[in-house]
């Protein structure tokens, strides 16, 4: 959900920022993905400022950023990252919107579509099907999530509490790309701008609409 990538790959790093590495048995998996739906069914609404650092798989460098991040229960979803690299998803409950600022593009999928590679909508919808697609382990607080298919964007996500809020996320490619996001100023269960899941295709950009007839 790298934001140095193309909207259609951002999307498939954005909405997968979290979930999971195999489990040593499959009594600790059910445990772990219990616990963190148990932990999800809490969270109404999610609003933070985020810190982003991407680093290579020989931990070198690649992009830092900040934006911030509002996540809605159910399935609803607004991210931004500021400029210089600025991007901007939207998940409205049926479609995805993911705007390209520099490239003045708006892609639009299908929503459900697009929960198969970005599990990040995941964390609004603690009772959707896709759970049974991920392995979860608990582990002190931090919840590893591993995709059950290696075809997927994403290899492994880690969300870190503390207590119940959620504090941090770490996103690793299959290209071993690390992506680590840090969260501030966060409120949970607080009222949301519901301004900000009604998106409008900006004047002057171009539209792609990749979503099913």
């Amino acid at each position: 959900m790298m934001m140095f990538r193309t909207p259609k790959l951002l999307a498939s790093w954005l909405l997968s920022s979290l979930m999971f590495v195999q489990f040593v048995s499959f009594a600790q998996a059910v445990d772990g993905q219990h616990l963190l739906k148990l932990r999800l069914a809490q969270l109404k609404t999610f609003q933070a400022n985020f810190s982003q650092k991407v680093t290579d798989a020989h931990n070198t460098l690649l992009q830092e950023g900040e934006g911030n991040i509002v996540l809605q229960y159910p399935n609803q979803l607004y991210w931004r990252l500021n400029a210089p690299n600025e991007n901007v998803l939207v998940a409205d409950g049926l479609t995805l919107w993911q705007l390209d600022p520099f490239m003045e593009q708006v892609v639009a999928v299908n929503q459900k579509a697009a929960i198969d590679n970005n599990p990040l909508i995941l964390l609004t919808n603690p009772e959707d099907k896709a759970w049974r697609d991920y392995n979860i382990s608990e582990k002190e607080n931090q919840f590893v999530i591993t995709p059950k298919s290696q075809q997927g964007e994403i290899a492994k996500l880690v969300l870190f509490f503390d207590g119940a809020n959620l504090v941090a996320m770490q996103i690793i490619d299959g290209q071993q790309q690390v992506s680590d996001l840090v969260f501030t100023a966060i409120q949970q269960n607080q009222k949301v701008d519901q301004a900000l899941f009604k998106f409008v295709v900006p004047k002057g950009y171009e539209l792609d609409d990749q979503r099913a007839p």
